[in-house]
């Protein structure tokens, strides 16, 4: 039985991605999407889910999972790895602004009170957030040479970027008024 048509590898990235937003949605509890724009949520969903799948599962006749040549290896690998630690970084930097205690169980603070400047770190680290992923579904789909994960990637990158900003501009907004 052959399983080229499965990226154990592509999995094992997939759920490095997933722990951060586990642990936040365990820590800090599912926020509410405040986006008002139910296209746009429904490309980021699909694009993102999408990305997930297409990252994982090889959809196609002919070829499977695999690399032309060692260039594109070499650029998958280091530049997953990267992407994967810039993100797990960025959420670290996260949990500290946001006054998250990963294990004392204590819930964020309201990063607002801390004054302006917190706010921007914060927002900084929210677009990170949004494009990291995107960035390392759309790596993948680039160097595998795979049609519907590069599509899948912009789409979440498009959709992602929109509804975190919709989002971020709507918790400000109810923060400072």
């Amino acid at each position: 039985m052959r399983w080229n048509w499965i990226s154990l590898f592509q999995l094992i990235s997939v759920i490095l991605l997933l722990v951060p937003d586990l642990i936040y949605a365990v820590k800090c509890g599912r926020e509410e999407n405040l986006c008002k724009n139910k296209l746009m949520n429904v490309i980021e969903r699909a694009g993102h889910y999408g990305a997930m799948f297409f990252m994982i599962i090889y959809v196609g006749k002919e070829r499977n999972f695999g690399f032309y040549s060692m260039d594109q290896f070499l650029v998958w690998g280091l530049g997953s790895e990267a992407l994967l630690l810039a993100y797990w970084i960025a959420w670290m930097i996260y949990f500290r602004v946001m006054g998250v205690r990963l294990w004392s169980g204590r819930e964020a603070s309201a990063v607002f009170a801390a004054g302006h400047e917190n706010v921007r770190r914060a927002a900084v680290l929210k677009a990170a957030l949004a494009v990291l992923p995107s960035c390392l579904f759309l790596l993948c789909g680039i160097t595998l040479q795979y049609l519907p994960l590069i599509i899948s990637a912009v789409l979440s990158a498009i959709g992602h970027s929109y509804v975190s900003w919709e989002n971020w501009k709507e918790r400000v907004v109810r923060n400072i008024t």
